[in-house]
């Protein structure tokens, strides 16, 4: 092999060779993830016409059977403790479903019959998550009009009320002792000051997750293309160079 092409190989394999070194040193998530579980998956619903439960006790309350649905309509994209779609809980879930926004899954580039999922989904368990409603009403009120995020409405009447009772427990705002109706949701205090803003849930905003352009790996492959790129780009002039000799 002639030197001058010896020299642009060099080039390219030290572009490459870099790269992908700096690639390992970065921080990987899969490497700390714990091991994953089977979780619901946005979009994956069952038939319209009610939800199937597993068997629950004969006494199973209202807070029992909103847990379920929770679990079964809302956890994927809420957590499975409300915490909202973070990082933390996405490492739990099979890799292969992880990165929702990749294309062809929930991306804008989803299919005909998917949907986009927003990269923040706020959390709705703990201090202050339901600050932007008053009454249990208003909350009850808000899930029905705009939940699930891909199909609002499609929830039976009484799940939508066995939810708003199991949020409204989870908050710590009413033990809920009786069943959540209309007749009782407007007198259950979620927030006694105003309301905030709901921007944060309308859009939803929060997370505590990263989107793809904040996680390491995404960042280690860019900065190994670029590294690729300026050993071939640095051949080239060397080349050029050469040719004008």
């Amino acid at each position: 092999m002639c030197p001058r092409r010896s020299r642009i190989l060099l080039w390219l394999l030290f572009g490459l060779f870099t790269g992908f070194g700096t690639s390992a040193f970065l921080p990987s998530r899969q490497s700390v993830s714990p091991p994953y579980q089977q979780t619901p998956q946005p979009g994956v619903m069952p038939p319209k016409g009610g939800l199937i439960y597993p068997t629950l006790p004969a006494n199973a309350t209202q807070v029992d059977y909103g847990a379920e649905a929770y679990r079964l309509v809302c956890s994927a994209c809420h957590g499975d403790v409300g915490q909202g779609l973070t990082s933390e809980w996405l490492a739990t879930w099979n890799p292969a479903d992880q990165n929702c926004w990749q294309s062809k899954c929930h991306a804008a580039s989803h299919p005909q019959d998917g949907f986009e999922l927003p990269h923040y989904v706020p959390a709705i368990i703990g201090p202050g998550k339901l600050a932007g409603f008053r009454t249990a009403q208003d909350l009850h009120d808000y899930i029905e009009r705009t939940m699930p995020w891909q199909d609002p409405g499609y929830l039976q009447p009484e799940e939508y009320w066995n939810i708003s009772a199991f949020l409204v427990r989870a908050n710590g705002i009413d033990p809920m002792l009786e069943p959540l109706t209309v007749e009782r949701a407007g007198e259950i205090m979620v927030n006694e000051s105003e309301p905030a803003v709901r921007s944060e849930v309308e859009r939803g905003e929060n997370l505590g997750t990263e989107s793809i352009a904040q996680q390491p790996a995404f960042w280690a492959w860019v900065i190994s293309g670029l590294l690729l790129i300026s050993g071939g780009v640095a051949g080239l002039v060397i080349l050029g160079k050469r040719g004008r000799r």
